[in-house]
């Protein structure tokens, strides 16, 4: 099983390689610069860490204590990302 270390600074991305919203939050990470941990929920063991957290929908993106499921990459401005992890 995982052992997801969570702070204010990290962004953790559960995900799947064959979602398109999922492969759009990496592009625009990506593209931005921003730091990020991917977890592909194909994966057994991130599918565990994953369902233990009581998420249900991806991409499901976890930056601190603050979780966004099911999110479009239009609907999360790079600008918001950062503000929230403080760059």
């Amino acid at each position: 099983m995982l052992k997801l270390e969570y702070n204010m600074k990290k962004i953790i991305l559960f995900g799947k390689e064959d979602c398109g919203l999922c492969q759009g939050w990496k592009k625009k990470f990506e593209n931005f610069s921003i730091p990020f941990s991917y977890f592909d929920i194909d994966d057994a063991d991130n599918l565990t860490e994953f369902t233990l957290l009581g998420l249900t929908k991806i991409p499901t993106i976890i930056i601190g204590d603050k979780k966004f499921e099911g999110i479009k990459p239009s609907e999360l401005s790079i600008d918001e990302i950062k503000k929230i992890i403080g760059i």
